[in-house]
């Protein structure tokens, strides 16, 4: 996994903030805020162990830092550390006592220490000396709990692998199992969900949603996103969505804006596919990658929607954590002005996550509820390269059919993890293989094709009319 804004690893603050030898016994991750009694996304503090609430409620957790400038802060939702002294995610092989108590209290105490838990993109996990890890693999912790192994706890599990081979003990095979499609291709496909088996149906779907609506996705080499962000003369294409960066230099950032906000862009087939989805009363939820609120604009029900990277249908203020006006940040948007808080003089921006920054709590809250019930799985326009999101493919159900309708292959599995016995991603072209499915091509033909075979092809086009 690659992240753009690496946790800071020699946090000044910390052996000032944080004494092990003053852990409590245990910490309970489901302890309300002092102030609130809010229970939903709550950080305790690691100098007097109070529990507070974050921004994306009251934000009591920033005051109680302005207050007793207690700096170092761990969050209930994904158990990364912040410093607020730093204003960076921070990581440290001092913090692992208090992490290991908090996870034994979220997902029980048969978890590993191997390990950080970090299930957003603003951390990688620990390695035992305390250097970072250039290239980490997520792992199921088998209580919906995102592991990076990371470099050194990869090649810990790879020598252990080997000694067992070494030792004539192979890695555990997976019996053959019995493909859970009638084939694993596209008449298999519509074969599954005319049946109707499919009756809880997770969309997964990013930047290639958008592309035909004339958004570029932010990966294709020549026309993505990143590789035309060179205009704005940024260290590297990722700064534009670094909240370190966008703190100092914001103004890439609202020049972006101007040209991806709501209003300017319809939506695809695709979308209104999601939508048929809904009315037809298989849908259980659409998670989307994707800021351009199309899903919305296509009247994709906001229930049925969980935008995992934000959207800029709210705004708050990073620096006394206010709501802001929407309608006011988009006049100053397009008026090429910078949008301040009223209260504080501070930057206004959507709430759209930038690297270095948690993913909202609905993202966790929800996929833990919807990914058990899944019974067909549609990933659809994206390259599956942006963690923890990515990794949602793995946490359906075994006999839950995977499809990915995408212009190319994405998110396989590596062969050599699996047969170190690490079952990720998608199996295409593998012997293993019972129940992953892969349309290429076009992703709007790849719509068209589906519901003309599923006899639905007037039924989207109807969708797609309204907004003629």
């Amino acid at each position: 996994m690659a992240y753009a804004v690496e946790p800071r690893l020699n946090c000044p603050h910390l052996s000032k903030n944080f004494n092990a030898e003053t852990l409590p016994a245990s910490i309970s991750v489901t302890a309300p805020c002092r102030h609130c009694d809010n229970i939903g996304e709550n950080w305790i503090c690691l100098s007097c162990f109070q529990v507070n609430c974050s921004r994306h409620v009251k934000g009591h957790a920033a005051e109680h830092f302005e207050a007793k400038k207690h700096a170092v802060a761990v969050s209930f939702s994904d158990l990364s550390v912040w410093c607020y002294e730093c204003d960076s995610y921070i990581k440290h092989r001092t913090l692992e006592g208090v992490l290991q108590l908090m996870r034994d209290n979220k997902f029980g105490n048969d978890s590993s220490s191997d390990a950080t838990v970090a299930s957003s993109d603003n951390a990688t996990s620990p390695s035992d000396d305390g250097t970072p890890d250039d290239n980490t693999d997520d792992e199921d912790d088998g209580a919906g709990c995102f592991r990076p192994l990371g470099l050194w706890g990869g090649l810990r599990t790879a020598a252990r692998m080997i000694e067992q081979l070494t030792l004539g003990q192979r890695a555990p095979e997976r019996p053959p199992r019995e493909p859970v499609l009638p084939s694993l291709d596209f008449d298999g496909l519509v074969a599954h969900i005319k049946s109707g088996k499919a009756k809880k149906i997770v969309v997964m779907s990013g930047a290639g949603m958008s592309v035909a609506a004339g958004i570029p996705d932010f990966r294709t080499p020549g026309t993505g996103l990143y590789d035309n962000l060179q205009k704005y003369n940024l260290p590297t294409p990722t700064a534009v969505f670094d909240i370190s960066f966008f703190r100092t230099t914001p103004e890439p950032f609202y020049m972006l804006a101007k040209e991806l906000y709501p209003g300017n862009f319809k939506p695809t087939p695709a979308h209104y596919f999601i939508r048929l989805l809904h009315e037809k009363g298989v849908l259980l939820r659409n998670y989307t990658q994707n800021i351009d609120t199309l899903e919305r604009v296509a009247k994709v029900p906001a229930e049925m929607l969980v935008e995992a990277h934000g959207s800029f249908g709210t705004a708050t203020c990073v620096s006394c954590k206010a709501e802001g006006d929407v309608e006011f940040v988009r006049e100053c948007v397009f008026a090429d002005k910078l949008p301040r808080c009223e209260k504080c003089d501070g930057l206004i921006k959507p709430d759209i996550v930038f690297f270095g920054e948690s993913l909202p709590s609905r993202f966790f809250d929800s996929f833990r509820e919807d990914f058990p019930k899944c019974d067909l799985l549609l990933v659809m326009g994206t390259s599956l390269k942006v963690h923890p999101f990515a990794s949602l493919i793995d946490y359906v159900p075994e006999h839950t059919p995977r499809v990915l309708i995408n212009r190319e292959m994405a998110g396989q599995a590596n062969a050599l993890m699996l047969m170190l016995g690490r079952q990720e991603g998608f199996e295409f072209g593998l012997k293993s293989n019972y129940r992953d499915v892969a349309l290429l091509g076009d992703l709007q033909d790849s719509v068209w094709k589906l519901v003309d075979a599923l006899g639905w092809k007037e039924d989207l086009e109807k969708l797609v009319a309204e907004d003629i």
